[in-house]
């Protein structure tokens, strides 16, 4: 018992508290997991793909998810990585889930490690509790979709950078970071198309920098390159036997939405604006829609928000640039230096493509925002005197609780979704979709295949889930549009709200049930 009590307080007073806020942030990003998963089309298409791996026996796919509004198909690692959680922990929605839930939480602690390259421990334990309760953060890591494990290896990306840029020379385990950077950079790039760029410009850049500078690097950039190829070995063969039509496709996607700009004025104000909106709304959680404009405007307090992303992103960037100028210590230096250039690297690969961006896509750089707020936390503690040394701290403490209340809040809405609600129709949660199949399942008689009609933007959201998921129970669901049988059972799927409406217009309805915000009809 003594010896155990040695043990016990020996640990660290920071490992304790940075314990206690990973803890804080599994449980928010794991209540309620199953019930209140997304589980729209994107996420039903990718279970299909992984269940036919899992349990038809399909071969493994050599690629991954289209990006959004292309052809382009990004890297199947996503997919393997889903299709490793189905084989272990079983075949339903939520298990499949599990690698985006891990990374988000291997992310937090991975933070901390991040910041304290460069800020003391409060500053980085302080910064790394906004990031565990953050509601950008959580939303994004309570489903399967395939950038959502971006903050863990963006991050793992550039730390593993910096570990080669500050080795020593002739330093023991020289192959260790090279090569987990190799596959932080193999895997980064295959799950955004944003990432697919960042990581090997930043590579590029840090590689050049340490080249001119005679630095004895070749071995670890040949390492990176190596292991980063090998896992995009089934990318690299389906190019191969396809004649480089994905590649075809990429271009094709790039040029389809460079056309969309209006301008370079017009895309520089609006890539700023998104990068302003997008600090204040990961750190504080102003106004949780994925909208990339002058958000809030409209409520109030737009100004308020857009004035605090200015002064997080501008100020926090001019504050990194001065303390680079000023730093002495060589590690230290390294940061801000990666820093700064990652962050320009977002803002510029962004810039023709400002008119498409959304928060969704900050995945990527979610980390910036941290350091930014660091950059001033730092700055306003040496600037105020006395007491006022702990202002920052003040801040963070009401960034804190903002955040909380804000998560309290999108819980309150889950919730909600089990009752007849007004909320809206951004997603549908697992539990309702699994209700929805169930009661159509149940009332298919000796049918396999029943039709299912609605309103177009309910069934644009929930069809592509129930149809896997009554799938799975041998009953083929099709849009009522394409029936072939007129024996066929028809359901339809609805708002509950339009329940008497629906019930007045369609007198063939013989029962329903509502289930929160859907009420399935079941039609003679």
């Amino acid at each position: 018992m003594e010896e155990m009590k040695k043990r016990f307080s020996s640990v660290p007073k920071s490992v304790w508290i940075l314990s206690c806020i990973v803890l804080a942030g599994v449980f928010l990003r794991t209540y309620q997991f199953h019930d209140w998963l997304r589980f729209n089309a994107d996420q039903s298409r990718d279970a299909g793909v992984v269940s036919s791996v899992v349990e038809g026996g399909e071969a493994w796919p050599l690629l991954g998810p289209k990006a959004g509004g292309t052809e382009f198909r990004l890297g199947p690692a996503f997919y393997y990585f889903q299709i490793a959680s189905a084989t272990v922990f079983g075949g339903e929605p939520d298990k499949m889930a599990y690698p985006d839930l891990l990374f988000s939480i291997l992310a937090i602690p991975l933070l901390f490690l991040f910041l304290r390259k460069y800020f003391d421990v409060k500053t980085a334990l302080a910064l790394t509790a906004i990031f565990a309760v953050s509601p950008y953060a959580i939303k994004y890591s309570r489903f399967a979709w395939n950038p959502n494990s971006l903050p863990f290896w963006s991050m793992l990306f550039l730390f593993g950078l910096h570990e080669i840029v500050t080795a020593r020379e002739n330093a023991g385990k020289a192959w260790l970071w090279p090569v987990v950077t190799g596959i932080a950079l193999g895997i980064g790039v295959q799950l955004h198309t944003l990432s697919l760029a960042f990581f090997p410009i930043m590579l590029a850049i840090v590689s050049g920098l340490m080249i001119s500078r005679r630095r004895k690097v070749w071995r670890a950039i040949f390492t990176i390159i190596i292991v980063a190829t090998v896992l995009n070995a089934g990318q690299i063969y389906s190019e191969y036997g396809t004649g480089g039509k994905n590649i075809g496709a990429f271009l094709s996607g790039i040029g389809t939405k460079e056309k969309k700009g209006k301008g370079l004025a017009n895309a520089v104000v609006k890539d700023a604006t998104c990068f302003m909106d997008a600090n204040a709304y990961i750190l504080s959680s102003y106004d949780r829609s994925d909208t990339c404009e002058l958000k809030g405007a409209s409520k109030g307090y737009g100004s308020a928000g857009l004035v605090a992303g200015f002064l997080v992103f501008f100020g926090g960037l001019i504050l990194a640039v001065r303390y680079f100028v000023r730093e002495k210590d060589p590690d230290k230096k390294a940061f801000l230096g990666i820093f700064i250039s990652y962050a320009g690297v977002a803002f510029l690969v962004l810039l023709p493509f400002s008119n498409e961006v959304s928060m969704r896509f900050f995945l990527v750089i979610v980390f910036m925002p941290f350091v930014l707020l660091g950059m001033w936390m730092k700055y306003l503690s040496e600037r105020l005197p006395g007491i006022g040394r702990y202002a920052p701290y003040v801040l963070v403490v009401s960034l804190v609780v903002s955040n909380l209340l804000a998560v309290r809040n999108s819980f309150s809405e889950y919730a909600g979704y089990a009752t007849d609600s007004d909320a809206g129709m951004d997603n549908v949660t697992l539990k309702e979709v699994e209700l929805a199949a169930g009661y159509v399942v149940a009332h298919s008689g000796s049918s396999t295949a029943v039709s299912l009609g609605g309103d177009a933007k309910y069934l644009a959201k929930s069809l592509k889930s129930i149809v896997y998921l009554a799938g799975k129970n041998g009953v083929k669901v099709v849009r009522k549009g394409n029936r072939t049988d007129e024996d066929m059972p028809g359901f339809i799927i609805e708002n509950t709200r339009q329940r008497k409406k629906i019930l007045e217009k369609n007198p063939e309805i013989v029962e329903y049930e509502s289930l929160g915000r859907f009420t399935i009809f079941r039609s003679e």
